[in-house]
């Protein structure tokens, strides 16, 4: 089940409620939802926690446990760079969950899906570069973070990315705690403007 988007069934299933409930939630309770073309609810999963959590329903802990992580997706066309920075954020005190992709195409459809805090991206990708990919996810999703990451250490390119919208910029080789210690501070800085 696709946790970001959910029906009035999905939430029926996974509080262990009647989906009559939930839809008397949306219209009685202010569940906030969203039709369909075809007149169906749609739910967003931070929605219903933020709803659950204010109250205090019952609500399956790993799936609590699981939303309060950090998403994060890594964008690295080098297979073996991109293994080595998602085991790293998976061990790192396990508060990310990490998602990968080898290209902005593909980077694209998992961000449809996860909907992530923090985008990892190496800007030398092919097809859609990174200044491309960064700039359509800051247009489309402003309060994404998003850390570049390039082997050229070039101010020039530095410049560039952080004009595409870019948050910050770390140089390969970089130490992995520091990557780790970035998407902390990233998402520090979201929580203190909201």
């Amino acid at each position: 089940m696709d946790t970001k988007m959910m029906s009035t069934i999905d939430i029926g299933k996974l509080v262990g409620v009647h989906p009559a409930t939930v839809l008397r939630w949306i219209e009685k309770n202010g569940l906030k939802s969203y039709k369909t073309a075809g007149g169906h609810n749609r739910v967003r999963f931070d929605d219903l926690l933020e709803y659950v959590k204010e109250r205090n329903l019952p609500f399956p802990r790993d799936l609590l446990q699981q939303a309060e992580k950090t998403r994060v997706l890594i964008v690295d066309n080098d297979e073996s760079v991109l293994n080595v920075l998602a085991e790293s954020l998976k061990r790192s005190e396990d508060e990310f969950t990490v998602e990968t992709a080898t290209d902005g195409f593909q980077a694209g459809q998992i961000m449809e899906r996860i909907k992530p805090d923090v985008v990892v991206l190496d800007i030398f990708l092919p097809g859609l570069d990174g200044f491309q990919v960064c700039k359509m996810i800051k247009d489309g999703h402003p309060d994404i973070r998003i850390i570049a990451i390039t082997g050229h250490g070039d101010p020039e390119v530095k410049q560039m990315i952080l004009k595409a919208g870019a948050d910050e910029y770390l140089e390969k080789p970089f130490d992995l705690e520091e990557l780790a210690g970035q998407v902390r501070e990233l998402m520090g800085e979201m929580v203190s403007k909201t």
